[in-house]
């Protein structure tokens, strides 16, 4: 029962990630909002835009590009090993909702090899992070899977 409640709690949390992550991405959201009211072009010129910025180490538009994999049908092809390795260049400029992000996929195992010794790394950087969204969840994470122990 215990194992099943700690992977009950992992999925939630990347869940509640991916969702924070989203609602952080002020830019992809109006591209995805394009893209669902028909204006497949603005939609496209606007992710554009995040690439761009992402290229140039924006770490907000790292992490927007990173999610952007994530999202299946969103034009680009859907990669969970992509959208790691642009969370991880986001989380390792400071960005905090990315830092949640990495260690979450961490945690379970999502694009990566599941390592709890990097998810509670990541996750202590989110919750020592000025984003308190980001560090409340995270501290949950780390309380919930018993983090402290590795």
């Amino acid at each position: 029962m215990a194992m099943n409640k700690k992977l009950l709690f992992s999925l939630l949390g990347l869940f509640i990630g991916l969702l924070i992550s989203l609602t952080a991405n002020a830019d992809l959201d109006k591209a995805i909002a394009y893209a669902e009211a028909g204006n497949v072009k603005q939609g496209q010129k606007e992710l554009y835009n995040i690439s761009q910025r992402a290229m140039a180490g924006n770490p907000k538009s790292m992490c927007e590009f990173g999610t952007m994999y994530m999202k299946e049908g969103y034009w680009i092809v859907q990669s969970d090993k992509d959208a790691l390795e642009w969370w991880q260049k986001s989380a390792e400029l400071g960005y905090a909702p990315c830092q949640f992000s990495v260690g979450s996929a961490y945690l379970v195992g999502k694009g990566v090899e599941k390592d709890l010794s990097k998810a509670k790394y990541w996750l202590q950087k989110a919750i020592d992070s000025t984003y308190t969204k980001y560090s409340r969840v995270s501290k949950q994470l780390y309380a919930i899977h018993e983090l402290d122990k590795y």
